[in-house]
């Protein structure tokens, strides 16, 4: 059985783990509160983009982008984004679990996070390229990753291409999903497949504001805006959900961070109790023995 002085080691040892797990708590809410702010108010320049998207659409005619192709074939990429850091529960977990439906041996990868490169790397899958991006993601990162990813598909490397990540429900819940990157498309089959943070503008409603404009005019023409357009509202879509990844990772640490500091505590309370029976027990024993050698020497 354990004596005092490791007790009391113990006791020290987890009390410095709950100061610590409770001061990484309060750096998790601060990043938190910014990074959910940063996802929910990315979305009403999305419905915009994506109206006027839609709009534009009507104006084409029989134009048909390169990224819009549809294609046959089974060359997949995936990108996947996850964290740079752990200690946010099962996050990077969920994510990679949605991987697993992929074959390992076919599907190529470009990661953004040093967790999902490790992952990929470790798990012996293709890796292309790793992507770094900042605790607040910018759209200059984003449209680094789709450019590049874009270029692939037009060069006609890859038939498809999907992003695995993290969506942003509440603080308290997080679900992996896999939503189609390219090729882009404006069906409503494409709107009904996006997660519910990226559903922006439904055609419905895109198309009953086309009807309200009745003229267009294009500079310098309309197939050079259409597609400054539709490369604009990719790079907003991943810059999103890059967004929702670090709102995603922020919570889930922060929920992680608060379960650890209270089993700390717990953890205290149960030591702090152990070692109080034991000084109890101790100074009885001291006091009977005083007890006894009184008796005996009178």
């Amino acid at each position: 059985m354990a004596n005092l002085r490791d007790i009391r080691r113990r006791i020290k040892s987890i009390r410095s783990m709950a100061k610590i797990t409770k001061a990484m708590q309060m750096v998790s809410i601060s990043k938190m509160k910014r990074a959910q702010h940063a996802a929910s108010y990315g979305i009403p320049y999305a419905d915009m983009l994506n109206d006027i998207l839609n709009q534009v659409t009507q104006s084409v005619g029989t134009y048909q982008h390169g990224l819009l192709e549809n294609r046959s074939g089974d060359r997949k990429l995936i990108i996947l984004v996850g964290t740079d850091r752990g200690l946010c529960g099962s996050l990077n977990t969920n994510i990679f679990r949605e991987v697993a439906k992929y074959d390992r041996d076919t599907t190529l990868f470009v990661t953004l996070g040093a967790k999902a490169a490790q992952f990929v790397q470790k798990t012996g899958r293709l890796l292309i390229v790793d992507f770094n991006y900042s605790d607040q993601p910018k759209l200059s990162e984003a449209r680094m990753v789709c450019r590049f990813v874009a270029q692939l598909f037009l060069d006609d490397e890859i038939d498809s291409a999907d992003v695995v990540f993290s969506d942003y429900i509440s603080t308290f819940k997080q679900v992996p999903l896999t939503w189609r990157f390219l090729p882009a498309g404006q069906s409503q089959e494409s709107f009904d497949l996006m997660p519910d943070t990226l559903k922006h503008t439904k055609l419905e409603s895109a198309k009953k504001n086309a009807e309200d404009v009745r003229e267009f005019e294009f500079e310098p023409d309309v197939n050079s805006v259409y597609e400054s357009l539709l490369l604009r509202s990719l790079d907003y879509q991943l810059l999103q959900i890059m967004r929702e990844v670090r709102a995603s990772e922020h919570s889930a640490r922060m929920v992680s961070m608060k379960q650890a500091t209270d089993n700390a505590r717990d953890m205290n309370d149960s030591l702090q109790l152990i070692h109080n029976n034991l000084r109890q027990a101790s100074i009885t024993k001291e006091l009977l023995e005083i007890g006894s050698a009184s008796a005996a020497e009178g």
